[in-house]
């Protein structure tokens, strides 16, 4: 079957679907006059429009939506923040440029933090062996997996959560340290729930079995591994806790607002300073937060107050989103530290790369804040070198 020669400007080449026999377009670009709208329900893929309503019925993303429904660990919304939503605010460059003195400002309060890149023993004798050339992954998983081994997040009658899993890397190497340490029998090893809210292909969810027999010779180790699909703002964690266990939550870059709403998951949960023994998260994706869902708004509320700012709450926490993405973007090849272009700000490359560091500090600054106010110890560290992330800051959480 031929190419679409329809030509997508944006992406500068020819659409990739396929044409039917007789027809030189896709019907996505076909010149009939029916015509194709985005489903409502996910505009990634469109419907022909006197076929919307049907279609509707049958979407495979309604079924998705209803896929908990019957379930007692869902709840809808129930770690959204409940407040009436935040009118749609479009991006104001002035906005920017007005938040950027006090985004400096604000800063300088905070002590520099310290890259405190740890390596633990089984990842850089085993993992790190098995690959022979890009080992960012595992480097951040080690500097983590030792950064939890330091707070005491291992011991027996564990139980690892690990929000936004994907496909549950990070949990199955947590698996692997703890079967090697030697000081836990059988009935004592950690389980796991994995949490989320996406498909995931190639995941790891059966080599923990294949790891427990590997290691430690022990049989039907899968079933300490229980995965669900959800979103984090709908998930009630309490109905899938159990008595007499211990809790750490974990994640590998939790994607912006993902953050958020596991901190008021867990609050919303039963667990306290008794049962929760450890969060270690490594944040991302700052421009990716959402000024509703923000866990701490109070603290920046209180940095405008005493700093007599024009800026509102919600025009601030904008323009931290839009200064973040400044520190995670990358250069352009051949691009100098000195090198303006055609930026809105007038600021060198380098200045912009280090004012998103300075605005993802004080969003993260307020999470920390946040949950030092619950009664646990919070550090803020770079767990690895930037030129192994760029998003190389971990919330590591141990109770008091």
């Amino acid at each position: 079957m031929a190419q679409c020669e329809f030509y997508i400007e944006r992406k500068g080449r020819n659409c990739g679907m396929t044409c039917r026999e007789g027809t030189s377009r896709c019907v996505v670009h076909s010149d009939s006059p029916a015509k194709r709208v985005p489903c409502p329900l996910d505009p990634n893929h469109s419907v022909w429009e006197a076929s919307l309503q049907k279609h509707l019925r049958k979407c495979n993303k309604l079924k998705q939506r209803h896929l908990n429904d019957d379930q007692d660990f869902y709840q809808a919304n129930l770690n959204a923040c409940g407040s009436p939503p935040l009118p749609l605010l479009e991006d104001s460059p002035q906005d920017v440029l007005d938040a950027i003195p006090l985004v400096e400002k604000i800063y300088q309060q905070f002590d520099e933090l310290t890259l405190e890149q740890k390596t633990n023993d089984y990842m850089e004798s085993s993992r790190m062996l098995q690959l022979p050339s890009n080992k960012k992954h595992a480097l951040q998983q080690s500097s983590l997996i030792q950064h939890m081994v330091d707070g005491g997040m291992f011991g027996p009658d564990r139980t690892f959560i690990e929000f936004g899993c994907g496909r549950a890397e990070l949990s199955r190497y947590v698996n692997q340290v703890a079967l090697l340490r030697g000081d836990l029998d059988q009935s004592e090893l950690p389980k796991f729930v994995l949490i989320d809210r996406g498909t995931n292909r190639m995941k790891f969810d059966k080599k923990f079995g294949d790891d427990c027999w590997e290691i430690a010779k022990i049989q039907n180790g899968r079933d300490r591994t229980q995965r669900y699909r959800i979103d984090i703002k709908d998930l009630k964690l309490s109905s899938l806790l159990e008595d007499g266990r211990n809790y750490v939550a974990i994640s590998k870059h939790l994607c912006g607002v993902a953050t958020d709403l596991t901190l008021r998951c867990l609050q919303n949960s039963s667990l306290n300073n008794e049962t929760l023994s450890g969060i270690c998260i490594a944040m991302c994706c700052r421009h990716c937060c959402d000024p509703q869902e923000y866990i701490n708004p109070e603290f920046l509320k209180c940095q405008l107050a005493e700093n007599d700012s024009k800026l509102d709450y919600h025009r601030f926490f904008k323009s931290l989103m839009k200064m973040c993405s400044w520190a995670t973007c990358g250069r352009r090849s051949g691009m100098q530290d000195s090198d303006v272009g055609e930026h809105f700000t007038g600021l060198p490359v380098v200045k912009r790369e280090e004012l998103g560091r300075m605005a993802r500090r004080i969003i993260d600054e307020g999470r920390a804040q946040w949950i030092r106010d619950k009664g646990f110890n919070v550090r803020l560290v770079k767990y690895v070198e930037q030129d192994i992330s760029l998003e190389n800051v971990a919330l590591v959480v141990e109770p008091k």
